[in-house]
């Protein structure tokens, strides 16, 4: 179907340009990198039960090319020291 190579076409261009954020040391949002990535794989779950599996796998392949931002987001927080006790007598 033709509608499949369009869908596809246009995730993977989404695709590669999360590529540069993957190489950046500056990263988005955590919420951001989270909520479009389980979006983008929603998406190509629901594509794949169409089936649409061309495109349904690229939004799965881009929802964990977002995952993997998630995780150097993380990973590059500098390490939190919580302090709760002082926070709740404030």
């Amino acid at each position: 179907m033709w509608q499949d190579i369009v869908f596809a076409v246009a995730a993977w261009g989404l695709n590669l340009a999360v590529l540069p954020t993957l190489k950046s040391p500056n990263k988005p949002p955590l919420l951001t990198s989270v909520g479009y990535g389980l979006c983008v794989t929603v998406m190509g779950v629901a594509l794949i039960s169409v089936p649409l599996w061309l495109s349904g796998v690229t939004n799965i392949i881009g929802g964990a090319l977002w995952a993997m931002v998630a995780i150097k987001t993380v990973r590059s927080q500098a390490p939190r020291k919580w302090n709760t006790t002082a926070a709740w007598f404030r």
